[in-house]
């Protein structure tokens, strides 16, 4: 299998907002679309980057965004009872919010690091329970 990552809402936001770390998100889905690498986005992740967007800058934003995502090299995670387990299982033992932890339970599952730019996957790299892929300052 070539190599993969999971990407949370702060990598996809970065990459909307063309913020800091824009350059890495753009070039793991160039990688995506040659075929070289996969790339995740778990159901939650991709309602999180939705809710973000259209609480910031209204519903046609947030639309605009879905329409973005759905035209991406993106693999989207569907939510399973096992997954909502997992992720559950990473919430009751680390300060990360809910969301997070469904990247998080992801990336265990395919064996694939998190992009990301939230401090708040810190600890659960600390703890050896996932790889980051820094963006963003």
């Amino acid at each position: 299998m070539s190599e993969c990552y999971v990407l949370d809402a702060f990598a996809m936001l970065v990459l909307l907002k063309e913020e800091e770390g824009y350059n890495i998100v753009k070039g793991l889905l160039d990688e995506a679309e040659l075929g070289r690498v996969k790339l995740f986005l778990t159901e939650i992740n991709w309602g999180e980057v939705y809710y973000a967007i259209t609480k910031k800058h209204g519903e046609m934003a947030g639309k605009r965004a879905l329409t973005l995502m759905e035209f991406l090299p993106l693999n989207f995670v569907v939510t399973t009872r096992e997954l909502v387990l997992a992720a559950a299982r990473i919430k009751a033992r680390f300060p990360v919010s809910y969301a997070d932890t469904f990247a998080i339970a992801a990336a265990q599952e395919f064996g694939c690091p998190v992009v990301t730019g939230d401090p708040e996957f810190r600890k659960v790299e600390a703890a050896g329970m996932v790889k980051l892929v820094w963006v963003g300052a």
